[in-house]
């Protein structure tokens, strides 16, 4: 079974949630992405105009259904596509509408930049500084865009940009005292500003739906701050196409502000190792491996 399935023999009424959350995502986009989660192709699902809406979808069955237990995030924030998930979550936008704009974002994303022209590529042991110094020297030797595009962690800082300078700083990083360079498979330069066009025609379409005030605080990647007002949001958005999401920032306002257990929703335990690395001090408890509701606080 797909995404999010793997609740379903540890709390029998996920399903009837996520099932809803399904038939209101097919009826939104056009197409059974019920069935593809389902039953694939894994390849099929692999593909950002997929993969967007797919994970959006489970998150929100995984909110909802915490929601009818009684826990309700106090806070919330997302890395990359999660801050929509976290949006919904806080009611400033309806499922409905965000299962359409993710599907747009991905297929605008994956548009902007030919395939095998643009990339991505993972520093380890790279700090915000020695990441920026290694992306502006390639990039005025290669006369190529190289920008960092997600701060995770302390140690882990991912760029983005044409494919030529993404090969040229793998090569290069050790020159920083970055102690390793690697190519991520992804099918695009994600959150760099080849994608810029990307974000202004995402723009055209938030303009078209209705926001309301998130009902909890929502931590833009874009800023690290909480975003209240309606045009606040949608700029953020549009810019997170085309910026860096400064994840770990994100985290740590949050830590700041008193919060210190985390439930990581969606696909997977990635955000969770990720989150132990930002902070020693916290916990973090991704939802699909959870045996019981009393491990969230």
């Amino acid at each position: 079974m797909g995404m999010g399935y793997s609740l379903i023999p540890k709390f029998s009424d996920f399903e009837p949630i996520l099932n809803e959350v399904l038939r209101e995502a097919d009826a939104n986009i056009g197409f059974s992405l019920s069935q593809i989660i389902k039953d694939g192709p894994a390849e099929k699902l692999k593909e950002t105009e997929i993969t967007q809406p797919a994970l959006l979808t489970v998150s929100t069955a995984m909110g909802r259904w915490l929601k009818s237990k009684g826990k309700s995030a106090g806070m919330a924030t997302g890395h990359s596509l999660g801050e929509y998930s976290a949006l919904v979550h806080a009611e400033a936008l309806r499922f409905q509408d965000a299962v359409k704009l993710v599907h747009l974002r991905g297929k605008l994303m994956q548009e902007a930049v030919p395939l095998g022209q643009g990339g991505m590529a993972a520093l380890i042991g790279a700090t915000p500084e020695s990441a920026q110094k290694l992306c502006a020297e390639i990039a005025a030797a290669t006369k190529k865009v190289i920008e960092p595009s997600v701060y995770n962690s302390p140690g882990q800082v991912v760029v983005s940009g044409s494919i030529e300078a993404i090969d040229e700083a793998c090569k290069r990083a050790k020159e920083f005292g970055i102690r390793l360079g690697t190519k991520l498979e992804v099918s695009g330069p994600f959150h760099c500003s080849l994608l810029n066009q990307a974000g202004l025609k995402l723009m055209d379409a938030m303009n078209k739906i209705e926001w309301t005030k998130p009902k909890v605080p929502v931590i833009s990647n874009v800023t690290s701050r909480e975003q209240w007002d309606a045009q606040e949001i949608k700029t953020n958005l549009m810019n997170q196409v085309s910026q860096a999401v400064r994840f770990e920032q994100c985290i740590r306002h949050a830590i700041e502000g008193g919060f210190k257990t985390f439930v990581e929703v969606g696909s997977g335990k990635v955000l969770t190792g990720i989150i132990k690395k930002i902070s020693a001090d916290v916990s973090c408890i991704p939802l699909e491996e959870i045996q019981s509701l009393d491990q969230i606080s």
